[in-house]
């Protein structure tokens, strides 16, 4: 059962209208940004009731610096439900609510002890004292100006009529407020910017857009793959001041880039391939050695290895794609002397024309030698020795 704990009550305020914003994902300075344009837009009364349902399990410091200001500079009734499942919250995202909620197990973090944070909390749940920490426990129940209940629901319910919290409030939901509740949420844009804050989708899409302009290169067309490639290294790349991309990782992974250009150029792997794959996964780990939130490192390498799978792809589809489709190309081959340098997956063989390093087919009939010259022919739309 719920404790009430009473206490005398000198305001009593008929809360008129509901609002309830969901905090979930990455938290950014893109909640934040939503939340101020939404108590802009609403012109919030001291009738009115602002309710944030916060299930955010990372955040930056400067989110939750420029949510306490906003907060706190407000003067309607403020109330915040931490839930649905126990998170660690930093104890300043808390600051500035007259009402607070906690589902049973929440830790709070960085917590600046003082008697009166000792009184409110420790006499009821767990304090580290060390570790600047307050872990609520699991008994639910109303104490002085927060809440422990294990649903939303509870915590609508338990806040109406209830005389215990903060500045003497009592609140008085009217009870067709709760037909006219609003679930508030980021706009479109700002919930592809919370989601491109996860580090891992972050790396994905910076990569992979640098990866589709190489191919452009490569393939030259109308110009698709290296406008959507542009398009994902600039959104990938907004989160990066907010939560503290390393740029040395970035000039690292540029390095790559260019190996990763220089083999697609050549149209095999070998070694260089090796070397371009080891440099690409050290730049992810550069990248996101000083990121706020942290970075499973294994997914890193998983994702820079599903790139170089990309690129394995990539090259013989483009490589024989230019060779069938660009007769241009093809024609100014035919005839010319071949050094023979080595022999590559399948039929195929790169020789030496000049100056440069051509990919084509070979007769499986014939035996070719190391510096040996052979003549290039048109075989069925390829080039062959």
């Amino acid at each position: 059962m719920i404790n009430i704990i009473s206490s005398i009550a000198l305001l009593v305020i008929s809360v008129s209208q509901l609002n309830i914003f969901e905090i979930d994902g990455v938290f950014s300075s893109a909640h934040v940004r939503s939340i101020e344009r939404h108590i802009d837009d609403i012109q919030y009364t001291q009738n009115d009731l602002l309710v944030i349902q916060y299930s955010s399990t990372k955040y930056s410091e400067k989110a939750v610096n420029e949510f306490e200001n906003l907060i706190s500079d407000k003067d309607f009734i403020k109330a915040m439900w931490v839930g649905p499942y126990s998170i660690e919250i930093d104890y300043l995202v808390t600051a500035g609510f007259d009402i607070l909620g906690y589902v049973p197990g929440t830790e709070i973090i960085n917590v600046p002890f003082t008697q009166q944070l000792e009184d409110k909390y420790c006499l009821e749940h767990t304090c580290d004292f060390a570790e600047q920490k307050i872990i609520i426990d699991d008994e639910e129940g109303i104490f002085e100006d927060y809440l422990v209940v294990g649903s939303l629901g509870a915590f609508l319910e338990n806040i109406n009529d209830s005389e215990s919290f903060s500045n003497d409030v009592r609140l008085t939901i009217k009870e067709d407020t709760f037909e006219a509740i609003n679930f508030l949420k980021p706009s479109l844009m700002e919930r592809f910017y919370i989601a491109i804050s996860e580090p891992i989708f972050t790396y994905m899409f910076f990569v992979l857009g640098f990866a589709l302009i190489g191919l452009e290169l490569f393939a030259i067309g109308p110009g698709i793959m290296a406008f959507i490639g542009g398009l994902l290294v600039v959104i990938s790349s907004l989160p990066f001041q907010e939560f503290g991309i390393n740029y040395l990782g970035i000039g690292i992974f540029i390095v790559a880039y260019m190996i990763y250009l220089k083999i697609l150029s050549r149209g095999y792997f070998s070694s260089l391939g090796i070397l371009a794959f080891g440099i690409l996964v050290t730049s992810s780990f550069v990248m996101f050695s000083d990121y706020v939130i942290s970075v499973n490192n294994i997914m890193l390498a998983f994702i820079s290895i599903g790139l170089a799978f990309f690129y394995f792809i990539a090259i013989p589809t483009v490589i024989r794609s230019r060779l069938t489709t660009d007769t241009s190309a093809m024609t100014s081959y035919v005839d010319s002397d071949a050094e023979f340098i080595q022999n590559l997956d399948g039929n195929a063989v790169l020789v030496k024309v000049g100056d440069s390093e051509v990919r084509v087919e070979s007769n499986p009939e014939k035996k070719y030698s190391k510096g040996s010259s052979y003549k290039i022919i048109e075989n069925d739309g390829n080039l062959e020795i």
